[in-house]
C-alpha cells in the first residue's frame, strides 16, 4: 500500500473553530471569544487518517476581519517554508470566510509553487448543530491530497464546491451556500462519492507564473477602495491621498462610473500624487473596462474582480511600477 499523501494544516482562526454559547448560537457566537484548544479540530476529525497525514502547523489564530497585509506575507513565507523543506505535499488554510476570497487570491498572485493549497473556513461554528466546519475541512484536505489540484492556482473549498482563488467571492452572510463563482463558476467539486474532480482550468495567470514574489517584503504600499452612491463628493479620494495612499480603488456605479465629483477628486489627486485609481464597480459582477478617455486620463480598469480583491492586485502591482499602462497589463492577464 503506497503512503498517505502529507498534508500540512494552519489554523488561522475564524467560524471553523469558534465555539458559541450553546448549540443554537449560530449568530452571536463570535461575541463568546471561545476557541478549540490547538489540535483539538483536527483530534475530532480521525477520519482524515483515511486520506492524508495531516499535520498542524503553528500560526497566529485571528478573525478574518483582523487581518493585515503583514499577516499575509508572514502567512506565505511558513507556507514556502513548509514547501521548501518538503514537509508538505499541499497545504490546507482555515480562515474566516469575512476576507476569506482576499487571502485567496493574495495566495494565488504570490505563492511560488506549483503544490496545492487550499483554504477553507465555515458558515457556522463548531459548536452548532449541522456544523459545516468538519466536512468542509475534511473536503479541503481530500483536494489538497489530490494529485490532479496540482498547477491550479490558490483553491478555495466550501460546500463540497472548489473554486479558483481569483473567482471566488462570499454572497450571504449566514447560508451554507455563501460562496460563489459569480461570472466563472467553480472548477468542480469535492464530491459525496470520495472523489475530487475538476471540469474547469482558469485561464488566468497564477502561482509559479506571476511576477509577485512577496518572500522579502516587510509591508504593502497602501491602497484604499472608495465607494460610489448618490451624491457622493472627493472627500473620502482625498482623505486617502493624505493618508499616504499610493493607489485607491473605485468601487463604482454599473460599469463603472464614479461621481463627477469623485471624477474631479480622482483627476486631481492623480495629477498632484500620482496616485493610481483602479476603476471597479459594487453590482458583483461583469467586466469593468479601459475605455479611451480612461487611458487617457491614468486610470486602470479592473476586469471583473470584486473591488476588495482589485485592492490586493494594485498593492502588489504598485512593489513593480506607478505606471498606469504597466499596471493595467497586470489586470489583464492575472
Amino acid at each position: 500500500m503506497s503512503e498517505l499523501p502529507r498534508v500540512a494544516l494552519i489554523i488561522t482562526g475564524g467560524t471553523i473553530d469558534s465555539v458559541g454559547k450553546d448549540r443554537m448560537d449560530l449568530a452571536w457566537y463570535i461575541e463568546a471569544g471561545k476557541r478549540l484548544d490547538s489540535g483539538e479540530l483536527l483530534g475530532q476529525l480521525p477520519e482524515l487518517k483515511q486520506i492524508a497525514q495531516v499535520e498542524e502547523v503553528p500560526f497566529r489564530r485571528l478573525p478574518s476581519h483582523a487581518l493585515v497585509d503583514k499577516d499575509w506575507l508572514d502567512m506565505v513565507r511558513t507556507i514556502h517554508t513548509i514547501f521548501d523543506e518538503n514537509k508538505a505535499d499541499g497545504i490546507v488554510i482555515t480562515h474566516g470566510t469575512n476576507t476569506i476570497e482576499e487571502t485567496a487570491y493574495f495566495l494565488n498572485l504570490t505563492l511560488k509553487t506549483d503544490k496545492p493549497a487550499v483554504v477553507v473556513g465555515s458558515m457556522r461554528p463548531s459548536s452548532a448543530i449541522s456544523a459545516d466546519g468538519y466536512l468542509n475541512l475534511v473536503n479541503a484536505v481530500k483536494v489538497a491530497a489530490d494529485p490532479n489540484s496540482r498547477g491550479r492556482g490558490a483553491l478555495l473549498v466550501m460546500n463540497d464546491t472548489i473554486y479558483s482563488g481569483r473567482d471566488v467571492t462570499k454572497t450571504a452572510t449566514y447560508r451554507v451556500q455563501a460562496f460563489q463563482g459569480r461570472d466563472l463558476g467553480p472548477l468542480g467539486y469535492a464530491d459525496a462519492d470520495g472523489k475530487v474532480i475538476y471540469y474547469h482550468q482558469t485561464a488566468k495567470k497564477h502561482t509559479i507564473n506571476t511576477e509577485f514574489d512577496v518572500r522579502g517584503l516587510q509591508s504593502l504600499p497602501r491602497v484604499d477602495v472608495v465607494v460610489s452612491y448618490v451624491g457622493a463628493d472627493g472627500k473620502m479620494i482625498e482623505a486617502a491621498a493624505a493618508a499616504g495612499a499610493k493607489g485607491i480603488i473605485s468601487a463604482a456605479t454599473g460599469a463603472g462610473r464614479p461621481t463627477p465629483a469623485e471624477d474631479e477628486a480622482f483627476d486631481r489627486i492623480y495629477k498632484e500624487k500620482g496616485v493610481i485609481m483602479c476603476l471597479c464597480s459594487r453590482v458583483g459582477s461583469g467586466r469593468v473596462v479601459r475605455s479611451p478617455s480612461l487611458t487617457r486620463r491614468g486610470f486602470v480598469a479592473g476586469d471583473n474582480l470584486q473591488p476588495w480583491k482589485a485592492r490586493v492586485l494594485l498593492a502588489l502591482a504598485l512593489t513593480k511600477t506607478n505606471k498606469a499602462d504597466e499596471i493595467q497589463r497586470m489586470f489583464d492577464i492575472y
